[in-house]
């Protein structure tokens, strides 16, 4: 996370203490760029893990997975990130697995309720 996400991150903690049980940061998934043939394999695995995409928090709850996005601002951007991310989650996870998509942003967007509402993503701006 950027600092200005790590301040939305903060505040959300500081309003929503017991939102989750668990949480895990910058979460790898994605199957990340191709690793250059030759590549020796300690550095083959730390190729991938840096070229994979990045989840900002995975939050744990009753039973409950949210993949989170965390931005300043609620925009398109945050919500293509946030549905992507959540569909490479659930690959990763494998089947069975169930997760929700949730923006924690500082305020919300021009013209993004709808579509936010629309996808089925949560939304929380603290």
């Amino acid at each position: 996370m950027k600092p200005q996400d790590v301040e939305v991150w903060e505040r959300f903690i500081k309003t929503y203490p017991n939102a989750y049980e668990e949480v895990a940061y910058d979460v790898a998934v994605g199957e990340g760029a191709p690793v250059p043939a030759g590549t020796p394999e300690n550095i083959a695995a730390d190729f991938k893990l840096l070229t994979q995409r990045k989840i900002d928090v995975v939050g744990f709850s009753k039973g409950e997975v949210h993949v989170i996005e965390v931005k300043p601002i609620a925009s398109f951007t945050a919500l293509g990130q946030v549905l992507g991310y959540t569909k490479l989650y659930l690959k990763t996870a494998g089947a069975g697995a169930a997760a929700q998509p949730v923006i924690i942003a500082g305020k919300l967007g021009t013209d993004m309720e709808h579509p936010i509402n629309e996808f089925g993503v949560k939304i929380i701006i603290v």
